[in-house]
């Protein structure tokens, strides 16, 4: 059936944007070549699959908030109740989680309630159950909410100056993120959010182009303005007084008075709060989700779908950073409109399968309607983006699939008064969709929302780690290169490449980057724990296309650039480098591992370590145990 649904999607494709321009970006320093969401080879592989409830029964708990006294209700549905558990009574209860809470959910007591019962103020979430009353085995229900919580002193002090402080209006910014999400397979994938962020304010970056491998690499130049690199130089590993030095970009919100919410729909594997690379933890904030998904796992029931936790308890993962978002938006935008950031992130259903966004879709646009309800588009820059695109998979193997894996989506939507306050500034992003940029520029723009005095580019200081990035809401240069941009070669979409046959000396530059991966795990001390891998075969080899001398690029000290897929053995690992190769003195020049993509999952070859770049490279020996890696 899928199809026919892709047919239908095709038939609702304007002309104008099938038979678009060949270049999403066009300049004699870069072209990046148009990749065709709805492409025939793409037809033949889409398989979405449907939206999967995670309960069908009816809600005994219902929260509401009651903006009088200030305070969230937990009601009780009788019907439902008397549904659910006709022949018995039963009692109701519910456990409170606080932020910093270490108790295990178990020793936390159980307050029982009848109805229509005030929660605390000094609470970020409940855990609820009805079960009967005479065997508390015999659950009825269980369910979970997060509560985003006005403190009383910030009310007292900021309510009586709001209606003074009119000498410059804050918008609020919101970034969403949906991890390992192209452009391209958002518009296959999502079409009906995709066409929510098509109404008059959103602008789509077509030019948007990674700077990294994967999430938190790709994540850290749009939080902090800084590389992995950069930060590893100065900082040993779990040096946290170190790493804060190096602030992300809400701390600078804090400072002026922003409040900050944080929100990822996995707790145990999230970017922030858990990533493999101990020691990237956000900080203090004013609300996060993560202690309530953390106690939740602990007491509800998990169902496993596209390799993460689909559902929590009754109710699909990601919907709990849904609610904990619209609870932030009503709460601070909507009912005070005081300036906020808020930074919210869903892993779940696109991180290890490249289509399963076509069953969030619906979820989402209603989502993206919630916020819409609670006037969100009014007052906020709102920023749609993704880290990367896919990484493994199906897609990789299209003849987009260089695209897919490096144009991650991003659009900005600026709210009317900004537009009409800050003109240039909307034409400024109007005219950089189509020009190149990257994580860096994205930094870049929001350190400029705090600064919106600074009508030049060079009003902005120059960021350390990218000396040529820009904010979006400034031009970008047509002529811009991906070094210009800090898009290191390997992850670059702006040359054409031609194929390469396959000879002696393909092979031969195979077996380098082979041995270069195998000495990078010997002296981390990997191998230890990963096998030495091996040549298996090669599938491609390319070759970058030189521009003319007078676009300033010619072959230099007969070094040539090179894109490979090849396989290793054991267990068929598929990479894919891109390398400069110096053919007389047949070597690599500047290489770097890190930058090496791994084109199908890696997930059960390496779990005996949590190195994010080694994993790529490692299959554990038999009977390996994770140690402190």
């Amino acid at each position: 059936t899928h199809k026919f649904q892709f047919r239908a999607m095709l038939k609702a494709t304007p002309k104008s944007e099938i038979k678009r321009a060949r270049y999403f970006v066009n300049s004699k320093k870069c072209k990046i070549p148009y990749a065709d969401p709805f492409s025939r080879e793409a037809l033949e592989i889409y398989t979405p699959f449907k939206l999967k409830l995670c309960s069908n029964e009816s809600d005994i708990f219902l929260l509401t908030y009651d903006w009088n006294s200030e305070h969230y209700i937990l009601r009780l549905n009788e019907q439902a109740l008397k549904r659910l558990s006709p022949k018995s009574d039963v009692l109701c209860n519910f456990r409170k989680v606080t932020q910093g809470e270490d108790l295990y959910m178990g020793k936390i007591e159980r307050i029982y309630f009848k109805q229509n019962h005030a929660l605390p103020r000094n609470i970020i979430g409940v855990i609820a159950e009805c079960h009967d009353a005479t065997d508390k085995s015999k659950v009825v229900q269980q369910d979970a909410f997060p509560l985003v919580q006005l403190p009383t002193k910030r009310l007292t002090n900021e309510s009586s100056s709001t209606g003074n402080n009119a000498k410059r209006r804050q918008p609020s910014v919101v970034l969403i993120g949906v991890d390992s999400m192209s452009r391209m397979n958002f518009r296959r994938t999502m079409p009906k959010t995709s066409e929510f962020v098509s109404q008059r304010g959103w602008y789509e970056m077509e030019g948007y182009n990674k700077v990294a491998d994967n999430t938190l690499v790709n994540l850290l130049p749009i939080l902090m303005g800084k590389t992995k690199e950069r930060i590893q130089r100065k900082c040993h590993h779990n040096d946290f007084e170190c790493i804060e030095e190096f602030q992300w970009i809400w701390k600078d919100y804090k400072k002026q008075g922003y409040t900050v919410a944080l929100a990822e729909d996995l707790a145990a594997l999230g970017v922030l709060f858990n990533n493999a690379d101990v020691g990237y933890f956000p900080g203090p904030v004013d609300h996060t989700l993560h202690p309530l998904m953390l106690k939740m796992e602990q007491v509800l029931k998990i169902y496993v779908r596209y390799g993460y936790n689909y559902c929590i308890g009754r109710r699909l993962t990601v919907s709990y950073m849904f609610d904990f978002c619209q609870q932030f938006v009503s709460r601070y935008v909507e009912d005070l409109n005081l300036p906020t950031f808020g930074y919210f992130w869903t892993s779940t259903f696109t991180h290890d399968y490249n289509f399963g966004a076509a069953s969030l879709d619906v979820k989402f646009v209603e989502f993206l309607q919630r916020l819409q309800a609670h006037h969100l588009f009014d007052h906020a820059i709102v920023i749609l983006f993704s880290d990367h695109g896919a990484r493994f998979g199906e897609l990789l193997k299209l003849s987009d699939g260089f695209l897919e894996e490096r144009l991650p989506m991003l659009h900005i939507f600026l709210p009317p008064w900004f537009r009409r306050e800050y003109p240039k500034y909307a034409h400024a992003l109007y005219t950089n969709r189509n020009r190149l940029s990257s994580n860096f520029d994205l930094y870049n723009t929001l350190r400029h929302i705090l600064q919106l005095n600074a009508t030049k580019s060079s009003d902005l200081p120059p960021l350390a780690s990218c000396l040529q990035s820009r904010s979006l809401l400034h031009p970008l240069p047509r002529e811009r290169s991906c070094e210009d941009a800090c898009i290191a070669e390997h992850w670059c979409t702006c040359k054409d490449f031609i194929t390469q046959l396959m000879d002696a000396d393909m092979f031969y530059l195979s077996k380098l980057i082979i041995y270069h991966i195998n000495r990078w795990m010997l002296v981390h001390e990997f191998n230890h724990f990963c096998q030495r891998i091996q040549l298996l075969d090669m599938e491609k080899a390319e070759k970058k296309m030189l521009l003319e001398e007078n676009n300033g690029e010619t072959m230099q000290r007969g070094i040539a650039t090179y894109r490979l897929r090849f396989r290793s053995f054991p267990n068929s690992a598929v990479f894919e480098a891109t390398v400069r190769f110096n053919r007389e003195l047949k070597k690599l020049d500047k290489f770097n591992v890190a930058d090496v993509s791994r084109l199908n999952s890696y997930h059960n070859d390496s779990l005996c370590i949590n190195d994010v770049i080694a994993k790529k490279f490692c299959v554990c020996y038999p009977n390996t145990t994770l140690d402190y890696w």
